[in-house]
C-alpha cells in the first residue's frame, strides 16, 4: 500500500469505529495524519489516539 493510502485508510477507521473522541478531537487526529511523514509516525499517531479513548 501507499502512504495515502494508509492515511486514508486511518482516516477511514478513526471515523467509523467506536471510539469515544469528540469531533473536534478526530478533525485534529485527521490533520496529524496527513502532517505524518512515514508509516513509523503514522502508527505513533494511531498509539496516541488509542491512548486518549482508552482513558475515558
Amino acid at each position: 500500500m501507499t502512504e495515502h493510502q494508509w492515511k486514508e485508510l486511518s482516516k477511514y477507521f478513526l471515523d467509523n469505529g467506536n471510539r469515544k473522541l469528540s469531533t473536534e478531537e478526530k478533525e485534529k487526529i485527521k490533520l496529524v495524519i496527513d502532517q505524518a511523514n512515514c508509516l513509523n509516525e503514522l502508527l505513533q499517531v494511531a498509539f496516541a489516539s488509542l491512548t486518549i479513548d482508552a482513558h475515558r
